[in-house]
């Protein structure tokens, strides 16, 4: 079957969702299926550039410069349709029997209608972020005309869609409340992992300290994750000369949290700029600790990749999340770690004491944390569930 993969960021670029994608397509060509990704880049000379690896074709358009404020990355967003329409009609040997959109964006409503009445084929939605609903709970929109017209854009791109793959059940009271045609499918699809990672356990200059707890924190810090309230809010005393935290990562906040840092004179945390992927998974392969950070102004639920990726590490999570997260209760459910809400500074500094101070504890969720993760939170469950949609099975084709 020949897929089309719609996605902001694909390989080589290092973000949450170019990784997920490229897991997805790994897992795709290895059952035999012919795989169409198209992606965009910010630095690309020219304006398409076309890159096919077997059955593999990769299309990177020039997007306009996203990397310029959230002005910049609007603008290059309500564009992504129309660049898709124009790629594919200047590619006239693509094929096409099924769609598969990886959304933050929700710019993609238009793009993937076209797509399905061209080549006739359905369609498959994955949302991890709800847009804009987070960003208007993180105090980033207001209900003016922006956000009118940005819940516009969202409810097109999931109409556009027959089935779409939300993170958690307490999210669908969210989706069968925008009055969506009865014939869209909503599930839930869980975050998802490679089960083949490549570590390198030699790694050279790995910043760890072997003699202490390492808790280390990668990923995305912007105002989703709140990560800012956190180093805010941690008594560092009882990390102490036992242990030592790493914040891994970029965003909006990471100069504030740099700025917090020196302030405070904290010798026991250190904040290193984002690493490619090898260098991340070596690092976090010698760590003891996974920290996970959402802003307690969230309401919807979110399982962050970098969670997905401390399980498959087996490594014990230390949350601190917005309140009726089902992650609290899945990691408590699962014994996989420790999880509070958001800015309950007596709850986390306990969970953080406790996961310190019980080195065996530590040991037993981590092994919990794989096990968890070979059974729900795997690429190979993840892509059964979606091809389910296109009729069709794992079966080599």
């Amino acid at each position: 079957m020949n897929f089309i993969l719609l996605t902001d960021y694909y390989y080589p670029i290092v973000k949450s969702g170019s990784i997920i994608v490229g897991d997805l397509a790994d897992e795709l060509l290895s059952k035999g299926h012919n795989i169409t990704v198209i992606t965009f880049d910010d630095d690309q000379k020219d304006k398409y550039d076309i890159e096919v690896k077997g059955r593999l074709r990769v299309i990177r358009i020039r997007s306009l410069p996203r990397k310029y404020g959230k002005i910049g990355r609007l603008w290059a967003e309500i564009n992504y349709s129309k660049e898709i329409i124009k790629s594919i009609e200047k590619l006239k040997k693509i094929e096409c029997n099924g769609v598969i959109c990886y959304s933050p964006s929700i710019f993609y409503g238009s793009a993937i209608n076209w797509l399905k009445k061209k080549y006739q084929s359905k369609s498959y939605l994955i949302i991890r972020d709800i847009f804009p609903k987070w960003a208007l709970e993180a105090g980033l929109l207001s209900k003016g005309l922006l956000y009118r017209y940005l819940k516009y854009v969202e409810k097109n791109l999931y109409s556009s869609s027959n089935t779409i793959g939300i993170e958690a059940k307490s999210d669908l009271n969210y989706f069968n409340s925008l009055g969506l045609n009865k014939s869209i499918k909503i599930e839930v699809l869980n975050n998802w992992g490679s089960t083949s990672i490549q570590i390198d356990h030699n790694f050279p200059n790995n910043p760890l300290d072997v003699k202490k707890v390492n808790i280390v924190y990668g990923g995305n810090m912007g105002d989703a994750q709140d990560l800012l309230a956190l180093v805010r809010m941690i008594d560092f005393s009882i990390l102490g000369e036992r242990a030592h935290l790493f914040l891994i990562g970029s965003g909006n906040q990471f100069d504030k949290i740099k700025s917090t840092i020196l302030q405070k004179n904290l010798l026991n945390v250190t904040l290193l700029p984002s690493v490619n992927r090898k260098k991340y998974l070596s690092i976090m392969a010698k760590a003891d600790v996974g920290l996970v950070s959402l802003s307690n102004k969230m309401s919807s639920n979110n399982y962050p990749l970098k969670m997905i990726g401390y399980m498959q590490l087996s490594k014990p999570i230390l949350a601190s999340v917005n309140k009726n997260n089902e992650i609290i209760s899945m990691i408590q459910r699962n014994n996989i770690g420790f999880a509070s809400k958001a800015l309950d500074k007596k709850g986390f500094d306990n969970n953080l004491d406790e996961i310190l101070t019980n080195t065996a504890l530590r040991k037993t969720q981590g092994r919990n944390a794989l096990k968890l993760f070979n059974k729900e939170f795997t690429v190979e469950v993840a892509t059964k569930q979606i091809l389910k949609n296109f009729n069709l099975s794992l079966i080599h084709i």
